[in-house]
């Protein structure tokens, strides 16, 4: 599934709670998580989330989270 098919937000089937997109801040390897922050405004706390299941991203990259795990990789982060 792509980031267009899947739009800003997605909802869990599950529980309802919706998935949100995240800019990487941080990744350490050693623990397979990650210090990320909401896209969507300014000054969202940071949250640490577990990235095993996309790995591997980097710093700048944007991913879909839902319950403290990354689900799905939707942007990958400009290159310099």
């Amino acid at each position: 599934m792509t980031a267009q098919e899947l739009g800003p937000h997605c909802s869990c089937i599950t529980c309802g709670d919706q998935g949100i997109p995240m800019r990487v801040d941080e990744v350490d390897a050693g623990t397979g998580l990650a210090g990320c922050r909401g896209t969507a405004a300014a000054g969202e706390p940071a949250a640490l989330v577990d990235i095993e299941l996309v790995a591997p991203v980097e710093a700048g990259d944007v991913v879909l989270v839902h319950a403290g795990v990354a689900l799905a990789l939707l942007e990958r982060a400009a290159v310099a």
